[in-house]
């Protein structure tokens, strides 16, 4: 579960840095390669938290597209931060919100980010 979460949370980030060749990736292409490829029930799951959470983040996108309203994006630093520490700003948000935890794991997730890392021109 802890690793499905992870996943998650990293799938998030995808508005953030669409298709980034920089290096502020937590995952690149060999990386999940190696995890699919590994036939260990821990690289499996980590594999299919993995797709899942980014066909989770496509879908979140394409309905927003689908309101017409502006799709949302945070603005996490460049440097320094882990995948831990995304983890546990989501699990913080999750926890300070239980009301809205019946929504989409990606709305939550991205409320969670949006809140923790908003952009220049977002913030008021």
């Amino acid at each position: 579960m802890r690793s499905r979460s992870l996943v998650l949370t990293a799938a998030l980030l995808w508005p953030v840095s669409v298709f980034s060749e920089t290096p502020d990736q937590f995952v690149n292409g060999n990386d999940l390669f190696r995890d699919c490829s590994d036939q260990h029930d821990s690289a499996q799951g980590y594999c299919q938290g993995y797709v899942a959470g980014m066909l989770d983040a496509f879908m979140a996108v394409n309905a927003l597209k689908a309101t017409g309203l502006a799709i949302p994006s945070a603005c996490p630093p460049k440097e320094d931060l882990t995948p831990n520490q995304v983890r546990d700003i989501v699990l913080q948000w999750l926890t300070a919100h239980p009301a809205t935890r019946h929504n989409a794991a990606t709305h939550e997730a991205l409320a969670a980010l949006l809140a923790a890392f908003p952009c220049k021109e977002q913030a008021h």
